[in-house]
């Protein structure tokens, strides 16, 4: 348990901060960004998912040699061993939908007020749980092959247009769509538009003494100088926008470099721009304070820790559950037959209290 976990200053810390997700989450101005551990219910933890690539790629070929440890380097030699056909294969048949398509904390979370929902899933588990929300014919959004009206539909519904669809943008791809998925480092950087490798020298030095077009465009990806669209509106998203991460390790590098670009262009140091709903256990525990203390210096990112025990990942169903107090109807007491009302949620509150004070003086004239 946390109580037993953290200490009571570091407890009442981490109190505060849930409390301030909360209202920030009730005022309607976040959006959610959910990641491997919002699906770990229903789809392979990511440690079992890597542990099932690099099985696969053995058993088509027993000599296969890679290293999960440097895990972009490694899919990338997954997808040249087992093949195009073959990887995105295996990618559709781990994430497609199962007899189970989501759970009810699923349905919590997609019931919260956000503005706009993303992810870096490869499964429809959120858009399965919109879907008893507000049946629609599709709640899914992936940028390749999909027409820039929809993108664009999908960016004005940031700014509470009621009447554009509600959907979950899948920054990373979606199974069964091969050219959106990214999760190798080639499809990083073709998708990203860098390489997170560090140059030792400048772009300049490369294109000084001339070099062919191919060698060129190579190098714009390297160098970072290419701005593909998810790179355009993840950088939109994490410099304009407050971002809610939830079931996010924050330890994929291309989003930390993301959150470097927005750090040396806009300084987000010491801000107060995102919040992070954060594992943590009695293993970890000093690593994540650490961690989370950095998050906040650099990045702005409020980080608030709910507590597993190892191996263990019923903690972040739990958390979620929590948060359903927001999605509540609010009551007010009334001091007509001194009866508690639910407040509306729809409408002016202006006109709500400006009636409810009109019934005070009624009530009281009557006195």
């Amino acid at each position: 348990m946390l109580e037993e976990t953290l200490t009571k200053e570091e407890l009442e810390a981490n109190t505060r901060r849930k409390y301030s997700l909360i209202d920030f989450i009730e005022s309607g101005d976040s959006i959610l960004m959910a990641g491997a551990g919002c699906s770990g219910m229903l789809y392979p933890a990511w440690p079992d998912f890597v542990a099932a690539l690099e099985a696969a790629a053995l058993a088509h070929a027993p000599d296969f040699k890679g290293d999960p440890k440097d895990f972009l380097d490694f899919a990338d030699k997954v997808k040249d061993c087992l093949g195009d056909d073959k990887y995105y294969a295996f990618i559709y048949k781990t994430f497609k939908p199962g007899a189970t398509t989501h759970e009810q904390f699923h349905e919590i979370l997609c019931r919260l007020p956000f503005k706009g929902i993303t992810t870096t899933n490869y499964d429809t588990i959120l858009e399965s749980a919109l879907n008893v929300i507000a049946p629609a014919a599709s709640h899914s959004l992936h940028f390749e092959g999909t027409t820039k009206a929809k993108i664009h539909e999908f960016l004005m519904s940031l700014n509470h247009n009621k009447n554009l669809p509600k959907r979950v943008a899948h920054l990373h791809g979606i199974c069964g769509e091969d050219a959106s998925i990214v999760l190798g480092g080639k499809e990083y950087s073709s998708k990203y538009g860098f390489s997170i490798t560090n140059q030792k020298d400048t772009l300049y030095d490369k294109v000084k003494d001339g070099m062919v077009k191919e060698e060129f465009q190579s190098a714009l990806i390297r160098y970072g100088y290419e701005w593909p669209l998810r790179r355009k509106l993840l950088w939109a998203l994490l410099a304009t926008r407050r971002i809610v991460f939830i079931g996010f390790s924050m330890t994929d590098p291309y989003f930390k470099k993301m959150l470097e670009f927005v750090k040396e262009d806009v300084g987000t140091y010491y801000s107060e721009s995102h919040f992070l709903v954060l594992r943590v256990t009695k293993g970890n525990y000093k690593r994540s304070m650490d961690y989370s203390q950095r998050l906040k210096d650099d990045y702005g990112i409020e980080t608030v820790f709910y507590f597993d025990e190892e191996n263990d990942y019923g903690g972040l169903p739990k958390f979620i559950a929590e948060l359903d107090v927001i999605n509540e109807p609010k009551q007010v007491t009334s001091k007509i037959g001194e009866e508690t009302l639910p407040l509306p949620k729809t409408g002016s509150s202006i006109v709500r209290d400006k009636l409810l004070a009109i019934a005070k003086k009624q009530n009281s004239d009557e006195n």
